[in-house]
Parts: C-alpha cells; sequence; structure tokens
C-alpha cells in the first residue's frame, strides 16, 4: 500500500517536460522579435517569378488562424522564409512589415504585408554557419504560418540581413 502523496500523487502535480517547453516557446509581446511567413516557391509559381526580380515586394500572404495570427498587427516586422528547394537554398529573402490587419478572404486568411524581396537570399547554411540554428522553421520545416522569431534570435540575425540587401 501506497503513502498517501506517493508516486501517483506526484505525477499529477508534476508539469510535463512537453507543456515546460511549448510554455517556453509560446509567443508574447515580449518575446517577439520578428514574424515569419514561410512559402514554397514550388506550390506558388507566382511567387517563384516574384523571386527573381529583386526589386519586387511581397503585399500578402496566407496565415492560419490561431492566437499567432490575432497577434499579428501593423508595423510588425516579418520575414519571408522561402522553404521546399533545399537546405542550402531555403531561407530568408525579404524583410518588411505587416501594413494592416489579418483579414478573411475567400481562401481563409490573409496578413498585408510590405515585404522587399532580397537580391540574393539569407539561406539556412548561412544562418547554421553563423550560430542560428534554433529557429522555429528551422526545428520544424512543416509548421504552418506564422512562424516567429524571439527578440534574442532577431538579434543575431539582424547583422547578417545588410549581407542580402544589396
Amino acid at each position: 500500500m501506497r503513502p498517501h502523496g506517493g508516486l501517483a500523487a506526484g505525477r499529477a502535480s508534476r508539469v510535463s517536460w512537453y507543456e515546460r517547453d511549448m510554455a517556453a516557446r509560446a509567443v508574447t509581446e515580449e518575446k517577439l522579435g520578428a514574424w515569419l511567413i514561410k512559402c514554397d516557391p514550388r506550390a506558388d509559381p507566382e511567387l517563384l517569378e516574384t523571386l527573381v526580380v529583386c526589386s519586387a515586394r511581397i503585399t500578402s500572404r496566407c496565415v492560419v488562424r490561431g492566437y499567432r495570427a490575432s497577434m499579428m498587427k501593423k508595423g510588425d516586422r516579418v520575414l519571408l522564409w522561402v522553404s521546399g528547394i533545399g537546405r542550402a537554398t531555403r531561407g530568408i529573402r525579404g524583410l518588411g512589415h505587416v501594413t494592416g490587419a489579418v483579414d478573411e478572404t475567400a481562401g481563409g486568411l490573409c496578413v498585408p504585408v510590405d515585404i522587399p524581396v532580397f537580391a540574393s537570399a539569407l539561406t539556412d547554411a548561412d544562418l547554421r554557419a553563423a550560430g542560428v540554428d534554433d529557429l522555429e522553421v528551422q526545428r520544424m520545416p512543416a509548421g504552418s504560418n506564422p512562424s516567429w522569431v524571439s527578440r534574442q534570435q532577431w538579434e543575431r540575425i539582424e547583422p547578417l540581413i545588410g549581407e542580402c540587401t544589396g
């Protein structure tokens, strides 16, 4: 017979590693450095054409309904991540900002953005070489939009951005 407060009672009061991990990763205003909008040029041929023209701008992207989409607001920093074309070439292809409220369209939710496309990518390989290997999009490439970058991650990414805007 177990004494009162034994193992079963201890389990009920413990927080699982998953719950701790999820709480630590939850996006808050204080933690947010930038939103990260992912897109796959294989699934969006128009995007591929846009990426070829370095003076192009992304003006809208779809996002998934949820607390993250509801947090997005005008003026928030947003990065464009292009995926699906291999580790060597996937990466950040633009930096801009949210220009308005997330809006319901026939196809779902869209966020208006102004993201100038970089002349060259800040690739996943470039990021990893600079010690940036902990982005949500690097850990879970198939995650939904929007993803996010913490303030600490942004501080490591920001100095690398200048090399891509020329």
